[in-house]
Formats: C-alpha cells, sequence, structure tokens
C-alpha cells in the first residue's frame, strides 16, 4: 500500500510545484501551461474535449470527479513511471472511466521506440515486452512508434484497473494550431487497429486486459 499527500488545485498556477522543472516549465505557449488553463479554468472538462469524447456513447453526458496533475503511474517494471499530464476519472450515465490526457503544444512527443531501445538494456527490453503485451503490439513491429505514446496509453489502462472500472481512454490535448505530431498519432492507432483518421476524433474501442480502451485527438486553441 502506498499513500500520498494531495493538494488541491484551485488556480492554474498551484500545479507548478508539481511539474519536473517547476516555473522553467510553466510558460505560455508550452502544454502544462495550457492544459491547466483549459482544464482548471473550466471547472471540469472542457468543451473541446467534450465535443470528442461524446462520439463514443459510453461518455455522453461524462462530468469530471476528480483530475490528477503529472500523475505517475508504475509499468510493471524497474524503471522511471510514466507520468500523465493529466488523469482525469470521469462518470457518465455507463458509469465510472479514466481519461489519460496527453497535453500536447509543439513539444516533441520524445523518442521513437527504436531510438529510445538503442542500448537495448534488459531493462528496457523487459518494460517494452509488458508495455507491447498489453496494447497486443508485436515487439518487432513497433520501433517507428512513439515510445511515450505507448505507455501513457498502458498507464490509462493500468489506472482503471487500479480504480476497478471498465472504461479507458488516452487522450491528446493539443493546442497546436498545425496540429503537431499528428501524423505519429495516427500511425500508433493505425497499429492498434482503431485508425483516428483526423482530428477530433475518438476511435473505436478495444478491449485490453478486460479494460474498453479508446483514443482520440482533442484540437484546440490556446487561450488569447
Amino acid at each position: 500500500m502506498t499513500f500520498f499527500i494531495a493538494t488541491p488545485v484551485t488556480k492554474p498556477t498551484d500545479i507548478i510545484p508539481s511539474l519536473a522543472k517547476g516555473e522553467a516549465h510553466w510558460r505560455k505557449g508550452y502544454s502544462a501551461y495550457e492544459l491547466a488553463q483549459s482544464w482548471v479554468n473550466a471547472g471540469g472538462i472542457p468543451m473541446s474535449v467534450q465535443r470528442v469524447i461524446h462520439q463514443a456513447p459510453e461518455y455522453k453526458g461524462a462530468n469530471l470527479i476528480e483530475g490528477f496533475f503529472e500523475r505517475e503511474t508504475q509499468l510493471r517494471s524497474k524503471g522511471r513511471p510514466s507520468q500523465t499530464d493529466l488523469l482525469a476519472l470521469i462518470k457518465s450515465a455507463s458509469g465510472h472511466a479514466v481519461l489519460g490526457i496527453e497535453g500536447k503544444v509543439n513539444e516533441t512527443p520524445g523518442p521513437i521506440v527504436q531510438e529510445w531501445l538503442v542500448d537495448a538494456s534488459p531493462g528496457k527490453l523487459t518494460r517494452l515486452e509488458i508495455l507491447c503485451g498489453t496494447l497486443g503490439l508485436d515487439r518487432e513491429s513497433v520501433g517507428p512508434l512513439r515510445y511515450q505514446l505507448l505507455h501513457r496509453t498502458c498507464a490509462a489502462i493500468y489506472e482503471a484497473q487500479g480504480y476497478a472500472v471498465d472504461h479507458a481512454a488516452m487522450i491528446v490535448h493539443s493546442f497546436s494550431t498545425n496540429h503537431a505530431w499528428f501524423d505519429d498519432f495516427r500511425a500508433f492507432t493505425d497499429a492498434l487497429g482503431v485508425p483516428v483518421d483526423a482530428v477530433n476524433r475518438i476511435s473505436d474501442p478495444i478491449e485490453r486486459e478486460g479494460i474498453v480502451l479508446r483514443l482520440g485527438w482533442v484540437a484546440d486553441t490556446p487561450e488569447p
């Protein structure tokens, strides 16, 4: 059993202490700033996100119960946990669900798997085997995919299991005016067999480890 001390977030700047580099990561036009402004100022699920997740019947009328910024999720292997920008526990008429929200503007989504795996250490090989097993992917075919998308999606699944809910979604909440990195996201959804071919769409459902999983891309705009 692990215990935590949680501090309520009442204004966007309250998340600064939880950021990896504190105020250095708190800059307008960057994901941490834009994501916090959007969700905290909305007092719940932003309308831009609602329009996308409501395409899935099980998320219609969803309301936010709790949201955890910079949520760390262990990945069943040694090494750093996945740090989801915002983990949202929501409730709709269909029940409870977990949303793993990945904020993006123009920052890189990190290395592709073959770059991350360049040293092929035993620990990385074990982690990749576990992530691919969870997602139902062939380890030999994921080299061109973004490693971050793999572990963020697994984190959403593991958190749903921890909350004992049946549904989870990994949503990229993008504030990029040119939809930077959407092609990488689309390649990932293609590999999972639930293609998202356009922004502001949510995928068909797939089941992974007893969790009904969807993936979506929300195209938003930064605050003026």
